[in-house]
């Protein structure tokens, strides 16, 4: 049967439909999932794509959970609020999403709401006992929750189930350290930048170990290391300017000071958050290598600094105390 004109371009049209038309929703999402996990250069498609696919399918939860990890990833304090609420929507409509809970503890610790984090972690280990993962970042949430042994306890736990997981062992450095277990904290520490785990963080941590345990040329071996990682982030060359101070250098001392001064901009280049918990401990430094070069009005004003953001941080205030005596013992007559 010979077709007629009008049929075969109806057919025509219909064949082109069907190829130009968009992928199913579901091989749409794996495409964006795949591209997620594996690069960051296209966060901006990513987003495009799972906004037009929540406009076809608004209760699709794995849509939901990737547009709270691009959110995440773009990493801005605005958007994480935005990611948060994606990841809300996504344990809504599938309440089996699990890791939804762990990038909702990652998300509430960098905003400082360990309580937050803490609960997420329970609730995912409530449906996966003994998950490493879960474990290791519930250790971590109960440290920032000022309870050391115990964060000891639960990262010991995640590493009794994974020993070669570095997180969980960099997260045991940090709850040691806590604890006031400083060469237990070292042990741990090093053997997770002999690992090569969380990079930058376990050489600040271990950095700043070595000054408490008076270790100053090991300190600033191993800051200048991580710093050739990350030249941009304000707490190592806070954490190197310490160490060159407690080593009696404090020309270099300040002139890392000069490399550390945080911005806002600056930090969101780096994993150095809260912003004001960088400024305050870059006030305190600078406080502290002033006084020692005699420098003694701009250490009483870098100590009011720290005493504006925390007016009971207890090292400013006697560090102010002292400035202030020496300030009164060389005006004249001050002495008597």
């Amino acid at each position: 049967m010979q077709l007629g004109l009008p049929l075969l371009i109806c057919l025509a049209v219909a064949a082109s439909q069907t190829a130009t038309s968009p992928a199913p929703i579901q091989e749409r999402i794996e495409r964006v999932r795949a591209e997620l996990y594996s690069r960051t250069d296209r966060l901006s498609e990513n987003v495009k794509e799972l906004k037009q696919i929540l406009a076809l399918d608004p209760r699709s939860a794995d849509a939901h959970m990737l547009l709270g990890i691009a959110y995440s990833t773009w990493g801005s304090k605005e958007l994480k609020g935005e990611a948060i609420g994606e990841f809300r929507q996504a344990l809504d409509l599938n309440p089996r999403l699990v890791q939804v809970h762990f990038f909702l503890a990652h998300l509430y610790l960098d905003l400082g709401r360990a309580d937050r984090a803490r609960a997420e972690l329970q609730a995912g280990l409530a449906q996966t006992p003994g998950n490493p993962e879960f474990l290791a970042l519930l250790g971590e949430a109960e440290r920032q929750l000022k309870n050391p042994q115990r964060a000891v306890e639960v990262t010991r736990q995640a590493l009794q189930a994974d020993p070669s997981f570095a997180p969980a062992r960099y997260y045991l450095g940090l709850a040691l350290r806590d604890a006031g277990q400083r060469d237990a904290a070292i042990t741990e520490l090093e053997q997770v930048v002999r690992a090569r785990g969380p990079v930058a963080d376990a050489y600040l941590a271990l950095g700043t170990a070595y000054v408490d345990a008076g270790r100053a040329a090991d300190a600033i071996d191993t800051l200048n290391q991580a710093l050739r990682l990350d030249p941009v982030r304000p707490a190592l060359h806070i954490a190197l300017a310490r160490a060159y101070r407690s080593k009696g250098l404090l020309e270099k001392a300040d002139a890392q000071l000069l490399l550390a001064k945080p911005t806002r901009a600056s930090l969101s280049d780096s994993s150095d958050y809260p912003y004001q918990q960088v400024e305050l401990d870059f006030h305190l430094e600078r406080g502290l290598i002033k006084a020692q070069r005699g420098q003694l009005a701009a250490a009483a004003d870098a100590f009011k600094k720290v005493l504006d953001l925390e007016p009971n941080h207890e090292a400013a205030t006697r560090g102010l105390a002292d400035v202030n005596r020496r300030l009164r013992a060389k005006k004249p007559g001050g002495g008597r």
